[in-house]
């Protein structure tokens, strides 16, 4: 099967200067994919550059068989061909309830019976947004808006699912729970491609890895070799 996202070559920034130098990644239908590296090194604005947030200068981003850099596909337009970002930072509204929240995410959408589905699922997958889905996003902890806002994100019902340093500032704990989510996700067969700051907790969910490293790829292999790769080991996992 051909990849569900393809990215060549890609370069992107802010003003004047760049920030992504000739970045390439895939990932594959049912893959968990991490992108690791230090502050800076271009994780975020790689995941902006595929959602159509940031617009790339260079390069292709191909989703689902289409050229979304090629064809100037707008980012509202990106989800609806089924990718969903979940932010770093979370980004949730925080004066409209939890279920204004999700209602939010599935703002695409016009299958009534299926956001309703997809809602419960959320639910389920979260109950504690179910227990306070009449109460203002912003009165939750952080964790609990971080679970809001992997669960808006999923309303879109995304092919694949970008999630944006999801245990940023959260207790061991929540961020033990957040990465069953994951997987959880991952097994009823949602796609996700991860960045987080975490690197043990994202190589032990994903399938492939990739090291960024000052806006390029310094390294790409399967999770379980990176790692034990020494230099990884050394510059992320403290050791």
């Amino acid at each position: 099967m051909p990849p569900l996202l393809q990215v060549e070559n890609l370069e992107a920034g802010y003003g004047p200067i760049n920030v992504l130098h000739r970045v390439s990644l895939h990932v594959d239908p049912g893959e968990v994919v991490a992108i690791i590296g230090a502050n800076g090194a271009g994780k975020t604005t790689t995941l902006m550059t595929v959602s159509g947030v940031v617009k790339a200068r260079a390069g292709k981003v191909v989703f689902g068989g289409r050229d979304l850099v090629a064809g100037r596909v707008p980012a509202h337009q990106v989800v609806r061909l089924g990718l969903a970002q979940s932010p770093e930072g979370r980004k949730i509204f925080p004066r409209l309830t939890v279920l204004e929240n999700l209602q939010m995410g599935a703002f695409t959408r016009t299958d009534p019976k299926g956001v309703e589905d997809d809602l419960q699922k959320a639910f389920a997958l979260f109950p504690i947004l179910e227990e306070r889905q009449q109460q203002p996003g912003g009165l939750l902890s952080g964790g609990q808006q971080q679970m809001l806002a992997i669960a808006r994100a999923l309303m879109a019902r995304p092919k694949l699912l970008l999630l944006d340093e999801p245990s940023l500032g959260l207790a061991p704990q929540i961020v033990v729970q957040i990465f069953g989510v994951i997987k959880d996700l991952n097994r009823q067969g949602v796609s996700v491609l991860l960045v987080e700051q975490n690197a043990r907790m994202a190589l032990k969910v994903a399938h492939r890895g990739y090291v960024l490293e000052t806006g390029r790829v310094a390294l790409a292999d399967r999770a379980d070799v990176l790692l034990n790769d020494p230099r990884v080991r050394a510059a992320y996992l403290g050791e």
